[in-house]
């Protein structure tokens, strides 16, 4: 048996930053219309680029009969990755006083990327979305026991229940065989076309960077 821990690719912002940028100009599509058999959560800013959502319907296809995936975060403007970042950092700070600013920075890193390198956030450039494993019944599957908050987020923990582990790889195999790349830090983020997907699997450049709501959502998100 592999060892999980030797699973998933490291994507440090240094090698993020060195990916180019081939604009594809592909749109941003709304996933509520454009994948009927998926979820959406109430809050979520409900835009990926055409590909990914369909990368996610076919996803949604992979997955047993009676299975749902629920999407709880695709697109992010830059003021909302900043608040992420900012609130997970100044949390870290009050945890660990000790911490020097390089120490708090790599390790927020591990989970929202920054806003102020050159590689954009995945989920500004509407490449990346973050899913959750819904039951037969409508109820979200348990992929974390007996884990919980953070410590249950390396997508390839040991130590998970059979039940948690048999859900987390049918929605990691449902994903990745859709041709998703996973955040190995994080087992519910995935994306297409960004730098972090570049660097996960090797690609000599990232076809999506930065791009704009429609204007009619610019209104709705801004502060």
């Amino acid at each position: 048996m592999s060892n999980w821990r030797e699973k998933g690719t490291p994507e440090p912002i240094a090698a993020l930053n060195r990916v180019p940028l081939r604009e594809c100009g592909e749109p941003l599509v709304d996933i509520r219309k454009a994948c009927p058999g998926v979820r959406v959560a109430r809050k979520c800013i409900p835009f990926l680029r055409a590909t990914v959502a369909e990368m996610l319907n076919r996803a949604q296809e992979l997955l047993p009969a009676g299975y749902r995936l629920r999407v709880t975060t695709a697109y992010r403007t830059l003021d909302m990755q900043r608040e992420h970042y900012e609130r997970y950092f100044n949390q870290l700070r009050d945890q660990h006083p000790e911490w020097s600013y390089a120490t708090l920075r790599r390790m927020t890193n591990r989970f929202f990327a920054p806003v102020d390198q050159k590689a954009p956030p995945g989920h500004c450039t509407g490449g990346a979305v973050d899913v959750q494993l819904l039951l037969p019944n409508g109820k979200p599957a348990d992929v974390t026991s007996p884990f919980t908050g953070w410590q249950a987020a390396p997508t390839w923990i040991e130590g998970l229940t059979p039940e948690a582990h048999r859900n987390r790889m049918i929605l990691v195999e449902a994903m990745l065989g859709a041709g998703f790349s996973n955040c190995r830090d994080e087992f519910w983020h995935y994306s297409y076309g960004d730098a972090a997907w570049a660097v996960r699997v090797g690609a000599p450049y990232c076809i999506y960077g930065l791009i704009d709501l429609p204007p009619e959502w610019q209104k709705r998100v801004r502060k």
